[in-house]
């Protein structure tokens, strides 16, 4: 059996060549249309994803619990639609923030708390973040 730690040491490579040589849903429970994940209770529609729990559609997420539509995430609780975060707390539309809890379209954040519309942790308006982060998109 694989451990927290083992995966944790290895580089995203490793780690996505470890989830193609895992039986589908190995010592998962209860999920439902799942593959290539580990250690993952009660999941539905995730895809190589590692000790998550309660999550719905998330691919390539580790140690995360009642997240949906999430990617590339690791230890998250109740996020949504957020890809590359770790730690982070009730966040939703975020992109590579970390330790953020109560946010939302954050992009490139660290411990904010309550937020909407930052990008590394700079306030904007709707407006700005929608139209730098558009921008992003396209290239």
């Amino acid at each position: 059996m694989i451990k927290k730690e083992d995966i944790l040491k290895m580089t995203k490579e490793e780690i996505l060549t470890l989830s193609l040589q895992l039986e589908t849903n190995s010592s998962c429970s209860d999920c439902s249309d799942c593959s290539y994940c580990s250690n993952c209770p009660n999941c539905s529609s995730c895809s190589s994803c590692f000790e998550c729990s309660n999550c719905f559609e998330c691919s390539n997420c580790l140690d995360c619990f009642e997240c949906s539509n999430c990617s590339k995430c690791s230890d998250c609780f109740d996020c949504s639609n957020c890809s590359k975060c770790s730690k982070c707390l009730n966040c939703s539309d975020c992109f590579d923030c970390f330790n953020c809890s109560d946010c939302s379209d954050c992009f490139g954040c660290i411990g904010i708390s309550q937020a909407k519309y930052m990008i590394c942790n700079i306030q904007l308006t709707k407006k700005e973040y929608k139209s730098r982060t558009n921008f992003w998109k396209r290239k």
